[in-house]
């Protein structure tokens, strides 16, 4: 497709990572009066240490927040990136502005020129402030600094002999932009798309949710993340957010992206939004490959951990998303009489058995025969028939009188001091049995879950219990 005579548009050009997921322009709400976005999110790594980030974009002073235009140029820089063929390993990139108001589709009068202009120092001087939140792939972990998209914008005028003049545009493209394009953390942009869409929502929208669905036809985040993901204002109600959401989500689909939309409530009771896309946009994209995002690269480490070979693992998460592939994993320590751990978390996560990690939970999901067993048939990893079947936890003891309120008192003295949230579904299924000579005995419910407890919580727990309960308590952990 030409712009003009001289620009091609390419019709899939490569898109840095953290400028697709992360929010920086402030397109949900016009210009932000404080001239501040700020994000904040807590991801758990493999280990289930918490990592806390912040993600804060300031405008400069008279300039304002990156907005509806700057997101376009934005995406013009992408494709003049990928006409260059690369970019430069010093970060400089040079262009003329006739170039980039091609792109834009712009007609070729002095405000437009001028608005680019102002769009280029606009990206220049927004700061952005990552705490743990820009993802360095070349290293695998995340930037805590401050820089901005752009370092800096030079723009020069020359004229030939024959007095004719010539601009040229040069801007340095941050050091850490560069490294993460170069490292190849990159998703495909439709550019022909993109710019056929109207609102600066559905853009904005487009561009996160074909980020994050990772080549699946389905995709479900919780709806006030996504609010402050695109970002919208800090609407406090669902019905708000899905009103300002309507529009974009209409356009999205009548284009041919969405096929539809859909909100839940999730067994949290939290506000769910489902995008289903469209067939004929799925097959517009490349071959499924798993994007090495934060998110993707824990939950294919813990399916590799857990026996799932690693081509196959590469699948499911390419294919079910990493949310989904460690749900199940978190569920696997409860099943019964595993015997093949790998084919079993294969099945679960293409199947998707109404399963929960809790133990508590997971007395209801399964399906109970009359003698207390519960069973499930799936084929195997390696194409042959399998089974496993999953017995509901063994007799669990009486709780204690005398035991239970201390323990009671222990788990609510550890949840005020540890930044460890994954201790609820573990610690719910959990009875004190007893307390004997100092010494507190904790009955888990199966095996996996007791090892589990006293491999990540039992230190804690232990100095937990010394310091705000009784100084010489012990602790004794047993399974049903």
């Amino acid at each position: 497709m030409k712009a003009s005579g001289q620009v091609e548009k390419k019709h899939i050009v490569k898109a840095e990572g953290n400028f697709e997921d992360l929010p920086y322009f402030s397109v949900g709400n016009a210009r932000r009066g404080d001239g501040v976005i700020e994000y904040r999110n807590e991801i758990r790594s493999g280990n289930g240490q918490v990592l806390k980030q912040t993600w804060t974009v300031r405008a400069l002073s008279g300039l304002g927040l990156p907005g509806t235009l700057d997101q376009d140029v934005y995406v013009a820089l992408l494709q003049i990136i990928e006409r260059q063929g690369e970019v430069p390993s010093d970060g400089w990139l040079s262009f003329s502005l006739y170039e980039m108001v091609s792109l834009l589709n712009r007609s070729h009068g002095g405000r437009d020129y001028q608005q680019v202009k102002q769009s280029l120092d606009r990206l220049a001087g927004t700061r952005i402030q990552s705490k743990n939140a820009f993802y360095r792939k070349s290293s695998e972990s995340f930037v805590t600094d401050t820089f901005s998209l752009l370092d800096h914008v030079q723009h020069t005028e020359t004229s030939d002999a024959s007095g004719a003049r010539a601009d040229r545009t040069r801007v340095k493209l941050s050091d850490y932009f560069v490294e993460s394009y170069n490292s190849d953390y990159l998703k495909g942009l439709d550019v022909d798309f993109y710019y056929s869409l109207n609102s600066a929502v559905a853009k904005r929208l487009y561009r996160f949710i074909d980020k994050k669905r990772n080549h699946r036809h389905r995709w479900e985040v919780d709806l006030f993340a996504l609010r402050d993901r695109i970002p919208l204002s800090n609407y406090k109600y669902p019905s708000k957010i899905k009103e300002k959401l309507a529009p974009a989500h209409e356009e999205l689909t009548e284009k041919g992206f969405l096929e539809s939309v859909s909100y839940t409530k999730t067994k949290k009771k939290s506000h769910a939004v489902c995008y289903k896309i469209q067939d004929g946009f799925s097959q517009r994209r490349p071959a499924v490959r798993l994007e090495r995002t934060p998110e993707n690269l824990i939950a294919l480490e813990r399916l590799k951990t857990e026996g799932v070979w690693g081509s196959v693992a590469e699948d499911l998460v390419a294919n079910h998303g990493s949310e989904r592939c460690l749900r199940y994993a978190e569920a696997l320590p409860f099943q019964k009489q595993i015997r093949r751990r790998g084919p079993w978390l294969k099945w679960a996560i293409q199947t998707a058995p109404e399963l929960d990690i809790s133990p508590k939970a997971l007395d209801v999901t399964l399906h109970n025969t009359p003698d207390g067993q519960a069973s499930l048939d799936f084929s195997g990893g390696d194409g042959g028939e399998s089974k496993a079947s999953m017995e509901s936890p063994g007799r669990m003891p009486d709780p204690d009188p005398i035991a239970t309120p201390v323990w009671e008192k222990l788990v609510t003295e550890f949840a005020s001091v540890s930044e460890d949230e994954a201790f609820g579904p573990w610690f719910e299924g959990v009875v004190a049995s007893s307390l004997d000579d100092g010494v507190l005995t904790l009955v888990a419910p199966n095996d996996f879950a007791r090892q589990y407890i006293e491999d990540r919580f039992s230190s804690q727990l232990l100095e937990t219990a010394r310091n705000n309960v009784a100084p010489e308590l012990s602790l004794f952990f047993d399974s049903a």
